[in-house]
């Protein structure tokens, strides 16, 4: 009887044991090659796994030393910047101990166009994350992207970049600046909030004092919408809504969510009037200066990146959505408001086009049929 049940004993032992590392291996989804170094990530791994994978030192004397300059403090945040480290990782999974990704985070380089963008072009560091609004200091190639209503909603803005007028402003960037975008990541419509009233309306805009970026084209097309525009820095842009410097600002909805803005704002409307785009930008003389198996390897991390950020951001939208109606009066438009909306900002259109060049400006939209 005892060795029945001593066999009894080792046999839901062995069940037990078969069950945990079926368990282990579903939720750690890691590859693992000889040396028993972690070679792949599934879709289980947390941050902090994800983080010590792609910032692994490399022993291999002929590694690339990659340093990544950014002005946010991880990572992890919003969707286009886990679509950037989503980038690092497929890079790393692709190169292996042939890269070293070394983490310069929180502004290290600083936070300005002259800091990052002339430090991708002075060689200060590799790669950074940045969005497309913020290289107007150094080149038109993407104010297109800031004319009001010029892209409507996501999935537009996603045909036009993957199109011939994307690839036009990738080239124009390269050839004004030496610097190379990676691909484009969406960071979301922007939306309005203020403390005054719901907007449905233009009219409703009247005398609003709106926080705009310092950028000519979004205060031209914010002035025809009838608001007054106001230029504030996004640092001090939570302590002016609370102070009632300004009534009221326009970002995306991860944006608004995630610095909080609900607390100081009583009304959102969901008028979806610009789409912020970002990449991961790098010298253009670092690009071509790769072999062409590490070519090959940012170019599907590339790819990689952009499908990743277009299906979080879907996800995380929907429901930061949600949440946000409980802490905030949402007013999602109408065809025929928005349409209202169209109309009153084509009114900056002609002053727009004489900023950015109507020479390039019709170029693009051309190419993207949008004329």
């Amino acid at each position: 009887m005892k060795k029945i049940i001593t066999l009894t004993l080792v046999f839901c032992l062995m069940i037990s044991m078969s069950l945990t590392g079926c368990v282990s291996s579903t939720v750690d989804e890691k590859a693992t090659d000889e040396n028993n170094e972690v070679t792949f990530l599934g879709e289980n791994a947390t941050d902090d796994e994800i983080n010590s994978f792609i910032t692994a030192k490399s022993d291999n004397p002929d590694r690339v030393v990659l340093k990544y300059a950014s002005t946010s403090a991880d990572l992890n945040g919003q969707s286009y910047l886990r679509g950037c480290r989503e980038f690092l990782k497929v890079l790393k999974e692709e190169l292996g101990d042939k890269i070293e990704i070394q983490y310069y985070l929180n502004g290290t380089f600083g936070g300005s166009a002259d800091a990052i963008l002339g430090g991708l072009q002075n060689g200060n560091f590799e790669m950074s994350d940045w969005p497309m609004a913020s290289f107007a200091e150094f080149t038109n190639a993407f104010q297109p992207l800031d004319v009001p209503y010029l892209l409507k909603d996501m999935e537009g803005a996603r045909e036009f970049y993957l199109g011939q007028a994307g690839e036009i402003m990738r080239q124009k960037c390269i050839t004004d600046t030496n610097i190379r975008p990676m691909f484009y990541g969406i960071i979301g419509m922007r939306q309005m909030t203020n403390s005054k009233n719901p907007i449905t309306s233009p009219s409703d805009l009247k005398g609003l004092k709106i926080r705009v970026q310092n950028n000519p084209l979004h205060i031209a097309g914010m002035k025809a919408l009838g608001c007054a525009p106001t230029a504030v820095s996004f640092s001090e842009l939570f302590t002016a809504l609370q102070q009632k410097t300004v009534d009221g600002q326009e970002n995306p909805i991860e944006t608004i969510y995630n610095f909080q803005f609900y607390d100081v704002q009583k009304y959102l409307t969901l008028t979806n009037h610009l789409c912020a785009l970002g990449t991961i930008a790098v010298s253009d003389k670092f690009y071509d200066g790769l072999d062409p198996e590490m070519k090959a390897a940012f170019d599907q991390a590339s790819v990689a990146a952009e499908e990743y950020i277009v299906k979080d951001i879907t996800a995380s939208e929907s429901t930061i959505l949600e949440e946000l109606k409980q802490k905030i009066e949402v007013t999602e438009l109408a065809d025929d408001q928005i349409a209202a909306f169209q109309d009153a900002s084509k009114k900056a259109w002609p002053e727009i086009k004489s900023i950015i060049g109507e020479d390039y400006f019709n170029q693009v939209v051309s190419a993207a049929g949008l004329e």
